[in-house]
C-alpha cells in the first residue's frame, strides 16, 4: 500500500502507556492481539480519512466502537457473574498473586488503541477472578480451563476482526468505479479474526 507507506513515513503524535499485567494469558493476549489491532486502528483513525472520505471513515469506526463496546459490556457482565458467585460462597477476590507478573508498553497512536489495552486490562481483572473462583473449588477445571479459553479467543478474534475491517475499508476507499464500499467491510471480519484466535491452544479436556 504505497499510500500507506507513505503516511507512516509522516511524523505522528504517540504516546507509551505501561501496564502490568498479572496473568500468562493476559501477557498472551497482549502479545498476540495490541499490535495487531493497534496498526488497523491506526490506518482507519489517519490513513483512511487521507485516501477515502471523512463519511467512509465515520461509518467504519462507528463499526469498531461497536465491537469494542459489545467486549466491554460482555466483559463487565460476566465479571458481575463471577462476584455474584464470590459473594455466595463467601469468598473476596483478595489476596491472590502471580509468580510472573510483567509490565508492558503499548504505543498508543489512536484513542481507539486505548481502548484495546482497556479491554486487555479488564481480561486480567476477569483472569484474577477465575483464578480466585478455581482455586478456592468454586468453578471446577473444565469449565476453568473453558471460561479462559473463550475469553482469549474472543478478545484475538476481535483484534483480527477490526485488522479485517480495516484491511477492507482501505480497498474500498480506493476504488473509482463505486464497486465494493464500506458497506461490505463486515464481510471478511469474521475470517480474519478466527485466523489470529487459532493460535489459542484450546483447553485440555
Amino acid at each position: 500500500m504505497p499510500g500507506a507507506a507513505r503516511d507512516n513515513a509522516k511524523s505522528h503524535p504517540y504516546f507509551t502507556q505501561k501496564v502490568k499485567l498479572h496473568s500468562l494469558h493476559a501477557q498472551q493476549a497482549f502479545d498476540r492481539g495490541f499490535e495487531l489491532c493497534a496498526n488497523a486502528i491506526f490506518s482507519l483513525s489517519v490513513v483512511l480519512r487521507i485516501i477515502g472520505t471523512d463519511e467512509q471513515a465515520h461509518e467504519v469506526e462507528g463499526l469498531v466502537d461497536e465491537r469494542l463496546n459489545k467486549m466491554f459490556e460482555d466483559m463487565r457482565n460476566e465479571a458481575s457473574r463471577l462476584d455474584k458467585m464470590a459473594e455466595a460462597n463467601g469468598i473476596e477476590f483478595k489476596g491472590i498473586d502471580y509468580s510472573h507478573p510483567k509490565e508492558v508498553e503499548a504505543k498508543i497512536t489512536s484513542p481507539r488503541a486505548v481502548r484495546y489495552v482497556g479491554l486487555i486490562r479488564e481480561f486480567d481483572g476477569l483472569i484474577a477472578k477465575l483464578d480466585t473462583l478455581w482455586l478456592s473449588g468454586v468453578i471446577a477445571d473444565s469449565a476453568y480451563s473453558r471460561s479462559i479459553y473463550e475469553w482469549k479467543r474472543r478478545l484475538l478474534r476481535l483484534a483480527g476482526g477490526i485488522r479485517s475491517i480495516a484491511g477492507r475499508a482501505m480497498i474500498a476507499a480506493r476504488r473509482k468505479d463505486g464497486q465494493g464500499d464500506a458497506k461490505d467491510v463486515p464481510d471478511a471480519a469474521a475470517s480474519a479474526g478466527d485466523e489470529v484466535a487459532a493460535a489459542v491452544p484450546a483447553p485440555a479436556v
